[in-house]
């Protein structure tokens, strides 16, 4: 089974988690601007109406696209700037975690590049 998502808009990478003590505890947490954009992303995969994989292995292809920017010369092709690649991806996986897949690490096989283009967002191949 192949399933195909596309997610309009500017692709935000997973951002470092947070500490916190409270007396002998010491606890973590998500930023709340990784946060909202988790949501976001999931909202958006939900409403394209993804069939559910409980479990068995999983093949993924993401390509996020950024928008160019006007200064940058037109030879250069590949987006080697920030944000890194595998931060972009710990969001992508973590908001689709229960709406396309029962876990992450379902995932066997994994593709994935930046790119500029026209329209900035994210591309994505799931295939089980």
């Amino acid at each position: 089974m192949m399933q195909t998502f596309y997610i309009l808009g500017d692709p935000r990478p997973q951002g470092r988690p947070r500490f916190y003590k409270r007396g002998n505890f010491i606890g973590v947490y998500d930023p709340k601007e990784s946060r909202n954009y988790k949501q976001t992303l999931a909202a958006q995969i939900a409403a394209q109406n993804p069939e559910y994989i409980q479990d068995g292995a999983i093949s993924l292809e993401c390509e996020f696209i950024f928008a160019r920017p006007k200064t940058l010369p037109k030879k250069v092709v590949d987006h080697t700037k920030k944000p890194d690649l595998d931060n972009l991806l710990k969001a992508l996986k973590d908001a689709m975690t229960g709406i396309v897949w029962h876990d992450d690490a379902q995932i066997v096989s994994l593709s994935a590049r930046k790119d500029y283009g026209d329209v900035p967002g994210i591309k994505m191949v799931v295939r089980s």
